[in-house]
């Protein structure tokens, strides 16, 4: 019962899900305007807004939302992979990407990065759909084939300004894609120019308040500079398998990075490389490449901007890596195929399992076995802003009325300052100075001590 109870779904929020939950829940145009002073888009806030108009804000139905991307993720890796290489490579592709550590685990996160997958793979499925068409206008079948082209190019749209409006690293999806069709598929590009000008003219609201933010962040943001000995490698080593340290993370790792270098050897031997093949490599790649580049040093020279390369907003990254690695492992002889495949699988399936049945320690359960049994009317709940989105989330979660109060102390213009300040602002917290009287001290870790300040 200790499992079904308390595993990675049931767990209590951490700090950024809950920031989601509680975003969330304030009045639409607030959600907009907190999320704009911020550095995200509003798409994923906007369905948990969406969500809670008919669900309460619980860690299951926030987390649910993720789940729901997850499922239809997949659904959409088995479409793309089908009609790439057929259902044999589409059911093997939606196996290692339903299974893949770092996705797997984040499909139980109450963030936008399955949305982000979602959204990411739509577009290059229908862009793959797209560029099979006739010149639009003349497709061939009549009218029923002409208004079929005509919704190929509003999905590809739709997906595309979703990915966008969902998580900014979409920008770099969009770059991969252009950059295929300039160099591999250049008859089509005009094609796919007029609906990369629609998403572009759909996203205009937004470019404002785009700017805004990267302003704001051009000198304050909490990315740090990039360890060229360490960030990349240690990106691809939790994308590829897991966050978690156990036994068979670094063979599921360097069982992927093996079979995508085969892969890629394959087809330089042959010298043959499929176009939708290219259209992945590039989906996995580039992105990698781009978010590199801002604040990127060497020898002297800077490249402008603050760094923005952090390997969280990457995860999306498994799917394509995913496929790659099925590909080449197709082409293997059939023993060192089953065993590769079926060792990925399992590998993955052991970390996963680990995964779920984790229940690690935070606000959830300082509230619950320390501070509801001891808490008194008058004592105050005192947090810094690091700590404020779960301290949050937990004393309203639990119904409790006494005043919370984040200290000034260390308290900059940085993520999650927009959160608290809209809060403050409809007098739901306070901004203020270590109070008199006794009060609970909640910081980071968690970590949580009764004091009395005379």
């Amino acid at each position: 019962m200790f499992s079904l109870a308390q595993n990675y779904l049931t767990r209590g929020f951490w700090g950024d899900e809950a920031w989601t939950s509680l975003i969330s829940q304030l009045p639409y145009l607030q959600m907009l305007k907190t999320t704009a002073a911020d550095f995200h888009p509003p798409g994923f806030y906007t369905i948990v807004e969406l969500v809670y108009k008919f669900l309460p804000p619980t860690e299951i139905v926030t987390r649910s939302i993720s789940i729901f991307f997850y499922i239809l993720t997949i659904f959409m890796v088995f479409k793309l992979a089908s009609e790439t290489r057929g259902k044999t490579f589409g059911f093997l592709s939606c196996a290692v990407v339903a299974l893949n550590p770092i996705f797997f685990r984040y499909a139980f996160e109450a963030r936008n990065y399955t949305m982000f997958a979602f959204a990411a793979t739509a577009s290059i499925y229908f862009l793959i759909k797209l560029s099979a068409l006739q010149p639009f206008g003349i497709a061939q079948g009549g009218q029923v084939q002409g208004k079929r082209n005509f919704w190929l190019y509003i999905l590809f749209v739709f997906f595309t300004a979703l990915g966008i409006y969902t998580h900014y690293y979409m920008f770099f999806v969009l770059a991969a894609q252009g950059l295929y069709l300039v160099l591999f598929d250049r008859k089509i590009f005009w094609k796919i120019a007029g609906a990369f000008a629609v998403v572009g003219i759909l996203y205009l609201a937004w470019v404002p308040f785009l700017l805004g933010q990267l302003k704001s962040v051009s000198s304050d943001y909490w990315i740090s500079q990039i360890d060229w000995k360490h960030t990349h490698f240690e990106a691809l080593l939790r994308i590829l398998g897991g966050e978690d340290k156990n036994i068979l993370r670094p063979v599921l790792f360097w069982l992927s990075i093996s079979l995508g270098f085969i892969g890629f050897l394959q087809h330089l031997r042959q010298r043959t490389f499929e176009k939708p093949y290219i259209l992945i490599w590039f989906w996995a790649i580039v992105p990698f490449i781009l978010a590199t580049l801002p604040g990127l040093a060497i020898d002297g020279f800077k490249m402008p901007f603050r760094p923005i390369f952090f390997w969280r907003y990457l995860i999306p990254a498994a799917v394509p890596l995913s496929m790659v690695i099925v590909h080449a492992a197709q082409k293997l002889p059939n023993r060192l195929f089953a065993v590769s495949i079926g060792l990925v699988l399992v590998s993955s399936s052991y970390i996963d399992y680990n995964t779920f049945f984790s229940y690690p320690s935070n606000f959830k359960q300082v509230y619950s076995g320390q501070i509801i049994p001891n808490l008194d009317e008058s004592d105050k709940i005192v947090t810094v802003l690091p700590s404020f989105a779960e301290v949050l989330y937990y004393r309203n979660r639990n119904g409790i009325k006494n005043e919370m109060i984040v200290l000034t102390e260390g308290l900059v213009r940085s993520s999650g300052k927009s959160l608290l300040d809209a809060y403050a602002a409809n007098k739901v917290v306070t901004i203020g100075q270590m109070p008199a009287g006794r009060y609970w001290d909640l910081g980071p870790g968690p970590s949580v001590e009764l004091k009395q300040q005379l």
